[in-house]
């Protein structure tokens, strides 16, 4: 009973212009992120519908022979009769009528006015024109206004850009997964319902998990749930983490084989450029990406003494101190297990040497100001707990040996205490380098105005963003300790 309008098909085609145009007209980045965030989230959602669902327009169209019909010859080439629920035509419309709602701002009321009708109007014809040319069904017009209302009020309540990302890769990467399923069935001649079957289950599986894990990055201040990735206390991913995470760990595997590749051409011209900042006499810090096994031993030697091979303590040099070693590792990387065991192995044949782990589950790229700042000062309370335990078993060792060793010499007596902190992450690009001048801000050694230099100085290759580390969360813990006390 809807007529069939030939030159509805001007106002149709007006919805990829409009679309293509918007991008132009939002005047700030708060308006770009909105606008991109509703667009994405329609357009992946309606192509998963589109799978599910695949409708097709019900009648035969009757091509026109006036001056509309070579619009329709392009539409019929372009845009065929087929994913007609919901109609993204409509849905385009109404989300760019509202984030578009705004952009002209002007002193004269009837300026604004005039803009916003005419914006209305354009809107009201395109989502019309589904139906006029009929190329969609009042059932598609219905659905595309339901998906929009849907993105409005997501759009509204999602954090950041990140969310989007990883719904988007899970509905992608189910959809390629599924169809590639559809066409290996197709191909063989054997089992076909069993491959598609099959590539539906994997296909489901991959969008289960990127769905989760766009639900932690959606967590507010996330990281005291740790519910997300669990490992051991060896800081290895549990199996229960591994059962939802697999597609993700397996691609951040393949990230971190990647920073390793990238390390090494990086420092070709420099053996080492992982080098331990001092604290103190006492205290060194490092951050550095999760290092592989074969590589452990070499960074473990040069970090704890400077060179390439190990400098044992020979026992004709009666001179020379005992040294007690300890190394904290700070795992970062939730995506991924940490290098600790194998550090562990590495370690176990250097002489008084103690391997601690901790564990702050960030996830990639989540910026650090969205972790609570009693997380990371309980942190380093853990950290400066360590240090100061293992100085006082030094010292209580010392003293012990000084009473029942009146044989041995007091300068090799009074050994000394080497502490290794090594904050790691998957790339050692971000989350270490980030935590670690935290760290570094927290026990006074950075301050606001020198820590920019500092990261240029010893990690040219760091990516902090001020997104990422932003200025406010640097001059917090500058300030932490003489506001606490």
């Amino acid at each position: 009973m809807i007529p069939f309008i030939p030159a509805m098909i001007v106002p149709y085609s007006w919805s990829l212009i409009l679309f293509v145009v918007s991008f132009f007209l939002v005047r700030t980045s708060a308006q770009l992120s909105l606008l991109t965030y509703r667009l994405i989230l329609a357009t992946i959602f309606a192509c998963f519908i589109f799978y599910l669902y695949p409708a097709r327009f019900s009648f035969s169209r009757p091509i026109p022979d006036d001056w509309t019909q070579f619009g329709y010859q392009f539409l019929q080439l372009v845009d065929k009769p087929f994913n007609q629920l919901p109609s993204l035509h409509v849905s385009y419309a109404m989300l760019l009528g509202v984030s578009l709602w705004d952009v002209v701002a002007s002193k004269k009321r009837w300026i604004s006015a005039a803009y916003r009708l005419l914006l209305t109007g354009i809107c009201i014809l395109i989502a019309l024109s589904t139906v006029l040319t009929h190329q969609h069904h009042l059932l598609d017009m219905f659905g595309g206004v339901v998906l929009a209302v849907t993105v409005f009020i997501l759009s509204n309540r999602i954090r950041n850009a990140l969310v989007i990302k990883h719904l988007t890769l899970g509905v992608i990467g189910f959809l390629l997964i599924a169809i590639a399923g559809f066409y290996f069935a197709n191909m063989s001649m054997v089992a076909s319902e069993s491959i598609e079957t099959l590539a539906l289950v994997i296909a489901s599986y991959w969008l289960i998990s990127f769905t989760m894990l766009a639900c932690a990055y959606q967590q507010d201040k996330p990281i005291r749930d740790i519910r997300w990735f669990q490992k051991s206390s060896s800081g290895r991913l549990t199996v229960y983490t591994w059962m939802k995470f697999a597609p993700i760990i397996i691609i951040y595997n393949g990230m971190s084989l990647l920073g390793h590749w990238y390390f090494k051409v990086f420092s070709k011209s420099q053996k080492y450029s992982l080098t331990p900042y001092a604290i103190n006499d006492k205290v060194k810090v490092v951050a550095s990406p999760r290092l592989m096994q074969t590589d452990l031993s070499s960074h473990l030697t040069y970090w704890l003494f400077g060179s390439s091979s190990l400098e044992w303590p020979s026992p004709l040099e009666s001179n020379r101190p005992a040294v007690r070693y300890q190394i904290i590792v700070v795992d970062l990387a939730a995506e991924i297990s940490s290098h600790t065991h194998n550090l562990e192995i590495a370690a176990n044949g250097i002489m008084n040497t103690t391997v601690h782990y901790l564990y702050l589950p960030l996830l990639d790229l989540q910026p650090l100001n969205d972790v609570l700042l009693q997380d990371y000062i309980d942190l380093f309370k853990q950290i400066d707990a360590l240090i100061q335990s293992a100085e006082t078993q030094a010292i209580t060792a010392n003293n012990e040996s000084w009473v029942e060793g009146s044989q041995v010499e007091d300068n090799q007596v009074k050994g000394s205490l080497i502490t290794l902190i090594n904050f790691h992450c998957v790339m050692g690009l971000s989350r270490s380098i980030g935590v670690q001048v935290l760290y570094l801000l927290y026990c006074g050694t950075l301050t606001v105005y020198n820590y920019q230099s500092w990261i240029e100085q010893h990690y040219p290759h760091a990516h902090l963003k001020d997104a990422y580390l932003p200025q406010s969360l640097v001059e917090t813990m500058a300030n932490y300790k003489s506001v606490t006390y």
